[in-house]
């Protein structure tokens, strides 16, 4: 777990202007947080608004207390994501956006020098849910 938490605040930008941004924090396992982590993985077109993103257990609606991907350009369609561990939710997210890149013909490219770490919380669509 502690390599999902070194990834926290951070942004990547793909040469096509979609940005990604990760937000990790410990928290007290739980039944729908047994790993104590919660986190939100997104996917941001240029305008900021997200395109895909994966996240544990506050649901839409909050009764639903999964983790869940947010599907490409369908962000509010859920399905239950099985959370194996740190390796595989970076590969699995990853490899969403690589698909989302293919279904849209840009490629999957990320810019070296463009890495933030971001400092403030600036919005509410990549904040963790509770």
């Amino acid at each position: 777990m502690r390599r999902l938490l070194d990834f926290d605040r951070r942004r990547y930008w793909l040469a096509n202007g979609w940005s990604v941004r990760i937000r990790v924090a410990e928290v007290e396992a739980s039944a729908a947080r047994p790993h104590g982590i919660k986190y939100a993985f997104t996917l941001h077109d240029h305008d900021g608004s997200r395109l895909l993103g994966f996240d544990n257990a506050h649901g839409i609606p909050r009764a639903q207390t999964y983790d869940h991907p947010h599907k490409f350009r369908r962000t509010r369609q859920l399905v239950a994501y099985e959370f194996r561990g740190a390796d595989e939710l970076i590969c699995d997210f990853f490899t969403a956006i690589e698909e989302a890149c293919r279904q849209e013909e840009v490629p999957f490219e990320f810019e070296a020098d463009q890495v933030e770490l971001e400092v403030e919380e600036d919005d509410d669509d990549t904040q963790i849910a509770d």
